[in-house]
């Protein structure tokens, strides 16, 4: 298929069209061929087939130069009406115009005058005026189907649809604004004109190839379809749709929604792709049930197939994305292919639309969303979540994420789960019971998304008497000091996040970690001199208080380095120690995973703020450099570090 567009300069040139031999160089410009030559551009599919005109006016910008992924050819010819003079630039003899249907089989529209003459409308179209008529090609003809082709052949029927092409007025383009209606001789039924930022015009939805041909008592525009009365109604959206059976479920979902008023009284032309019946039975039953009976669900999903603007697939040659009426998040992707076939987020949508007085209704076997009622479990179904769901139910808790009201679930993906230990693993899909502790732990007991979750918040989880941390470092969330994807989902009944860890609960306090462990064992005598002087006779480890901490904790030699003389003084020292002790706590849960590389985090500690920083994986807090990360503990967060973090006046005297 070869698609043509024709632009159309005015301006003086140097170069010169002779006859009809039309000279064209890649780097030239359209002014260069003189007065009245129009630029066509075409669009060849390969296959040779049929040539069509579009007309997108100067100048031709790079955009331009693909639709629908194909590039174009450009060429040029004498606009409509003018013609070449021998050596005069440009196109400057002017042909005598003609009437309306003369004009139009000179533009290629012979059958079109061939029904006018056969239904007795050429006298009265060729005698009066003014008259602009929008003339389908002798293709669009050929392509009509049966009950079409027989309505062109009942008197009756041919006179509806032939008056219904032409309007009683002189209509040029450019004075008419888009989304404009036209009345028409067909009993006033109107015509919507619409203008895009292709350049495209349409009238009803089908493209105006050949535009403004002047004629002696009107004007002619050469379209790409045949017109039918029969898809423009005088009534408004809301009636349309409830007028038909295929649409019964979403016109309910409109009035439990309370949008049906607003698609009745709106003088915003809007387009809806309504899902047909067909394809909204195809959502689980339970979930459809929900909607139905949720105005908040309802809307949701009623607004996210409502699009602010008049949309006609005609002028969709590139991609293209359209805000919905939902939040300022949702667009609806249209795009093409070579073919024209138009899709919208993916989904082939055929041409039968319904032009109302407020607007375009195209009725579509498929849904814009699918998220709208949907549980918690559906959501990790949706997701992939394959073998968390699988321990759900093991743990006997399907029911539970299908009606349980505000949870929201941590769950990890299928790579944390392969991570395991395999024997843990075996444990879990064999013991229920160790299933349903397992689960417990990764879901919270209320709705949890960025909009309500901060940095130190804790969740009470389906575990008796356990919590989760949660974390926020800039725009990055953790939980447990692991990492949570935010591409939150959230269901009627809870919000599911995606982690990248099974997420376990902590076993151990940070005074366990370091009494058991000897390479801590110069930090724990540092602990203990520090509070052993603390006046009051305070508990042993006041410093491990808490649950959302970071303790960098150096190990033995962190402290050696100092040597044995000034290591000797350290601990002769106790307010010193206690100074140096508060810079390696800090009263928040820092995870490794939170903080991006090459950028550098000023972290304040109990005693000073300090510089923590990632270099391609390397971690440093100040001049230590992070040895193991995240030990999870009942305080807090552990990170080892391999030298002293020393308080900014102790490095300066150094």
């Amino acid at each position: 298929m070869i698609v043509t567009i024709v632009l159309t300069s005015l301006m003086l040139t140097y170069d010169v069209v002779y006859g009809n031999y039309y000279h064209h160089n890649r780097n030239t410009t359209l002014h260069k061929y003189g007065p009245n030559v129009c630029a066509v551009e075409e669009i060849s599919s390969g296959n040779g087939g049929e040539t069509t005109y579009r007309e997108r006016g100067w100048p031709i910008d790079d955009r331009q130069h693909r639709t629908c992924g194909q590039n174009t050819i450009v060429r040029y010819e004498c606009c409509l009406g003018f013609k070449s003079m021998y050596g005069c630039p440009g196109c400057t003899g002017v042909k005598p115009t003609k009437n309306v249907l003369e004009t139009a089989q000179e533009l290629g529209a012979s059958e079109f005058v061939r029904y006018v003459r056969q239904h007795g409308l050429y006298d009265s179209l060729t005698s009066g005026g003014p008259y602009t008529i929008f003339v389908p090609t002798d293709e669009a003809f050929s392509k009509i189907d049966n009950a079409h082709r027989s309505a062109m052949e009942s008197y009756e029927s041919a006179i509806e649809i032939l008056r219904y092409h032409v309007v009683p007025l002189r209509i040029v383009t450019q004075n008419v604004s888009s989304n404009e209606m036209l009345n028409t001789l067909n009993d006033g039924l109107q015509l919507r004109f619409n203008k895009y930022s292709t350049k495209i015009e349409t009238i009803n939805c089908v493209t105006i190839l050949r535009k403004n041909r002047i004629a002696q008592n009107g004007v002619v525009h050469l379209i790409s379809s045949v017109l039918s009365p029969y898809s423009y109604s005088n009534r408004n959206l809301m009636q349309i749709i409830n007028q038909n059976r295929d649409l019964t479920i979403f016109s309910k979902m409109l009035e439990v929604s309370r949008m049906h008023q607003s698609l009745k009284e709106t003088f915003q032309t809007l387009t809806v792709m309504v899902p047909t019946d067909m394809a909204l039975q195809r959502f689980p039953q339970n979930q459809l049930r929900r909607i139905l009976s949720d105005e908040t669900l309802s809307k949701a999903f009623v607004l996210k197939h409502i699009l602010p603007t008049p949309i006609c697939l005609s002028a969709v040659t590139e991609d293209q994305y359209v805000k919905s009426l939902a939040d300022s998040n949702n667009y609806v992707k249209f795009s093409c292919d070579v073919k024209r076939t138009v899709t919208a987020q993916g989904n082939c949508i055929n041409n039968d639309l319904k032009l109302s007085s407020n607007g375009i209704i195209y009725a579509i076997n498929f849904a814009l969303s699918s998220e709208e009622g949907k549980s918690a479990l559906q959501i990790m179904q949706h997701l992939g979540l394959s073998e968390f769901v699988q321990i759900v139910n093991i743990a006997g808790l399907a029911q539970t994420f299908e009606n349980f009201n505000a949870l929201t679930v941590f769950a990890p993906t299928n790579k944390a789960f392969r991570c395991m230990n395999p024997m843990e693993m075996y444990h879990i899909r064999s013991d229920p019971s160790a299933a349903r502790a397992f689960v417990d732990f990764h879901v919270g007991r209320q709705m949890m998304t960025a909009e309500n979750i901060y940095d130190g918040k804790s969740v009470e989880t389906f575990a008796p008497g356990k919590q989760l941390r949660l974390q926020c470092v800039q725009n990055e969330f953790g939980v447990e000091g692991r990492r949570i994807h935010f591409q939150t989902v959230r269901g009627y009944n809870g919000a599911v996040h995606v982690v990248d860890h099974v997420l376990y609960p902590p076993t151990i306090s940070v005074e366990d970690l370091i009494r058991k462990n000897d390479s801590f064992s110069l930090y724990a005598q540092a602990m203990d001199l520090v509070l052993g002087a603390s006046p009051g006779g305070r508990t042993p480890f006041e410093f491990c208080s808490g649950v959302h901490n970071t303790y960098f904790i150096p190990t033995d030699y962190a402290f050696r380095k100092l040597g044995a003389v000034e290591l000797n003084r350290l601990f002769g020292n106790p307010t010193r120690m206690r100074q140096i002790l508060d810079n390696h706590r800090a009263d928040r849960i820092l995870p490794s995973a939170l903080i991006g590389t090459r950028q550098q985090y000023e972290i304040k500690t109990k005693n000073e703020i300090v510089r923590v920083s990632n270099e391609d994986d390397k971690f440093m807090v100040n001049e230590a450099e992070i040895i193991e990360t995240d030990i999870i503990t009942t305080n807090g967060l552990v990170h080892v570090v391999d030298d002293l973090i020393l308080p900014q006046n102790r490095r300066r005297s150094e």
